[in-house]
């Protein structure tokens, strides 16, 4: 009788594609990089003013909504004031052909902000957020072109959102007034 063995090797590549990205995950979470989702926000009701887009204003209720923020019409429910300053999305030619032909754009999104307390007082400074993406033009195919650049501004869009978002958390909360009462030292 023929005894038979069954090996269970794992491929060189297996193990160290497996164990690099458990190591590399492992790194970049102790310098505190995390995937991106919610945003741990120290404001619950913010009030957004300016001149912003709908499409801008529906990715921050949605952003706003999935990270438990309401979005309040009235600055005296406000924890927050973000003001939009502007929004602006723009192409640039990038490069020509021989002939004088345009091969190339860039794509421009900028968003300038800024956010104060419902007294006033400047928590960030009028501060801008610059996107920008380069993209092939072809000549033959403009209107596809054309749904490619609405593509990359929905997505330039969307991660200035995110960045938005990252950087309204790093905003500390002012301390609230006290009241009379707990600004008395108490007896012992």
């Amino acid at each position: 009788m023929k005894k038979t063995t069954t090996s269970y090797s794992i491929g060189r590549r297996q193990l160290l594609g497996g164990g690099l990205s458990i190591l590399a995950m492992g790194a970049l979470s102790a310098c505190g990089w995390r995937l991106r989702g919610m945003v741990d926000l120290p404001y619950k009701n913010i009030l957004i003013s300016g001149n912003l887009t709908q499409e801008l204003r529906d990715d921050l209720d949605m952003m706003f909504r999935v990270n438990g923020v309401k979005i309040v019409k009235n600055v005296k429910e406000s924890e927050l004031v973000l003001e939009i300053i502007s929004e602006q999305n723009a192409r640039q030619i990038l490069s020509y052909n021989g002939a004088g032909q345009i091969t190339a754009y860039r794509i421009i999104s900028r968003l300038v902000f800024r956010a104060f307390d419902p007294n006033g007082i400047e928590l960030m400074p009028e501060s801008d957020i610059y996107l920008t993406r380069d993209i092939d033009f072809n000549q033959s195919n403009v209107q596809a072109f054309d749904q490619q650049v609405l593509e990359f501004v929905k997505t330039m869009r969307i991660d200035i959102v995110n960045q938005l978002m990252r950087r309204l958390a790093s905003i500390k909360k002012l301390p609230t007034q006290k009241t009379p009462s707990e600004s008395q030292p108490k007896s012992r």
